[in-house]
């Protein structure tokens, strides 16, 4: 039963990820595209006071776009801390588990107090 939790909840974290990663692709895009933009507005002709406008525009776009990309990258760097962080508290955890079925094993086998001692 924890198994299926950790795995369901490891997996979950997997596509949280992946999702994160598309995302800031996609911003990635718009800001290529926006700069683009920012490149033909100032080759581009017409006046110079709707010029700035524009340009100043899709600065403001670009650096909103830039600010949800560290947004999302602080979110990644949280996610990852937050799951090596369960996996260390795992790890004891199944070393206990491991550590206690060895002993018993042990103790089945014959140590002191066994079905080996009552024949003898």
């Amino acid at each position: 039963m924890t198994i299926s939790a950790i795995s369901s909840s490891s997996s979950n974290s997997g596509s949280s990820t992946a999702s994160v990663a598309a995302r800031i692709q996609q911003l990635q895009k718009q800001i290529k595209d926006a700069n683009k933009q920012l490149k033909e507005v100032a080759a581009g002709e017409g006046d110079a006071e709707t010029k700035q406008k524009q340009v100043e525009l899709l600065q403001a776009k670009i650096q909103m776009l830039q600010s949800q990309i560290e947004a999302l990258q602080r979110q990644q760097t949280l996610e990852a801390q937050e799951a090596a962080q369960r996996k260390a508290e795992q790890q004891p955890q199944a070393q206990a588990v491991q550590a206690s079925g060895q002993s018993k094993a042990a103790g089945s086998l014959g140590g002191p107090g066994s079905l080996l001692d009552e024949y003898a």
